[in-house]
């Protein structure tokens, strides 16, 4: 058990480019801490304060139902839905009602590990297929499914973060995003798109969703605040087929404990209706381009020429491929002996042992001033190895 009152994961006295976090002066905004006072103050606070509707917050989905619409190209209605207690919530749900024990999930390599924890949890077992530049390589998803549909293994959900994917940065491209649709709709899957980073696009809009892309029947979309208001709200929600939703509605949990965070709900649904959430993206947008931006000058600079890493268009991280035969966790260690916490990546992989050079850096938390320092010496770290190991 951890008694600290720091946020998950901080430390003091080091330079975190570990956690995935959003930056703590960009929580609590003036315009945030007004639209609380405003429902708190208005009648819908005893409504916000009992149980839920079981869809959520009506003036949230209200206006998420416009925003998707008018964003993505899309026609939807309330009961295309669901608000849920963040990502991890709609994640958790998705399994529990979507898998079985002994199921196949397929993932991307590297993966979001706690999404894959999440999805253990439910006991099904984890397939990942490779990325390139432009996302999961759709032969290679092609490859597994036809061995798997030949082992008479049930494959029902892939699970894929499609723009400013975490661990890499990468953005899976249009052409990708259609390939992987063929395929899904060839052999069944239920497309899950995590798409928490979305807002987060620094130099031009995404590519069309895969919910625009192959429709709510074969797609359940997850979103958040999580990433661009406040974690700790615990608000997120899923967009997919009415019939989907319902079953959302319809399931134990959500039946006995009323929609998913209706007071935090009804704080986003009029912080974002007073247009404060346009005003505040424009801002971190800018806020985490200058990070992007410091960290990959540094990593030009201090680098070993043998290093290589990802060029993210928005979202949180680059992914570094370190030499082979250069272990990231011993990497890691060594440059948290000198204050900078970053994360190792091999717990991105569903085999871990196989890719140990790896690791995940993050530009949103650490402060502007601090992240050239920190890519110094996490170079001088990795140089060291190097000439240890030549």
């Amino acid at each position: 058990m951890n008694n600290s009152t720091l946020p998950q994961g901080v430390t003091t006295e080091t330079i975190s480019l570990r956690l995935g976090h959003p930056d703590p002066a960009t929580l609590g905004t003036p315009d945030f801490q007004e639209a609380v006072q405003r429902v708190m103050a208005s009648p819908q606070a005893a409504h916000a304060l009992a149980y839920g509707n079981e869809q959520g917050s009506m003036d949230l989905i209200a206006y998420l139902v416009e925003r998707i619409n008018r964003e993505q190209h899309l026609a939807l209605g309330m009961e295309n839905v669901v608000i849920t207690a963040g990502s991890t919530n709609a994640t958790d749900m998705i399994a529990r009602l979507y898998t079985q024990p002994g199921d196949a999930v397929i993932v991307e390599a590297p993966s979001y590990m706690d999404s894959m924890h999440v999805l253990r949890d439910h006991r099904v077992a984890l397939y990942s297929v490779l990325m390139d530049a432009e996302g999961m390589i759709a032969s290679e998803l092609e490859t597994l499914l036809k061995r798997l549909r030949a082992e008479n293994v049930r494959v029902p959900l892939l699970y894929t973060i499609p723009n400013f994917h975490n661990p890499t940065g990468i953005t899976t491209s249009a052409a990708r995003r259609k390939a992987i649709i063929t395929l899904a709709r060839e052999y069944g899957l239920l497309i899950v798109e995590d798409d928490v980073y979305r807002d987060l696009a620094f130099e031009a809009a995404v590519p069309p969703s895969y919910l625009a892309l192959a429709g709510s029947e074969q797609v359940i979309q997850i979103g958040s605040v999580s990433k661009t208001i406040a974690p700790g709200l615990r608000v997120g929600w899923m967009v997919t087929s009415p019939q989907r939703v319902q079953r959302f509605v319809d399931c134990g949990t959500t039946q006995m404990g009323g929609g998913a965070s209706p007071l935090a709900a009804q704080f986003v649904a009029a912080y974002c209706k007073a247009g404060s959430w346009d005003s505040h993206l424009e801002h971190i947008r800018q806020l985490y381009r200058a990070r992007r931006d410091a960290l990959l000058v540094a990593l030009d600079r201090y680098m070993p020429p043998e290093v290589t890493w990802t060029h993210p268009l928005g979202g949180f991280f680059v992914w570094l491929t370190l030499p082979e035969g250069m272990n990231g966790a011993a990497i890691k260690r060594t440059a948290a002996e000198r204050g900078v916490l970053v994360a190792s990546g091999e717990g991105f992989f569903t085999q871990p042992e196989a890719y140990p050079n790896h690791l995940r850096l993050t530009y949103s938390f650490a402060a502007l001033e601090d992240i050239d320092k920190a890519v110094r010496i996490l170079g001088e770290v990795i140089g060291s190895v190097q000439n240890t190991n030549p």
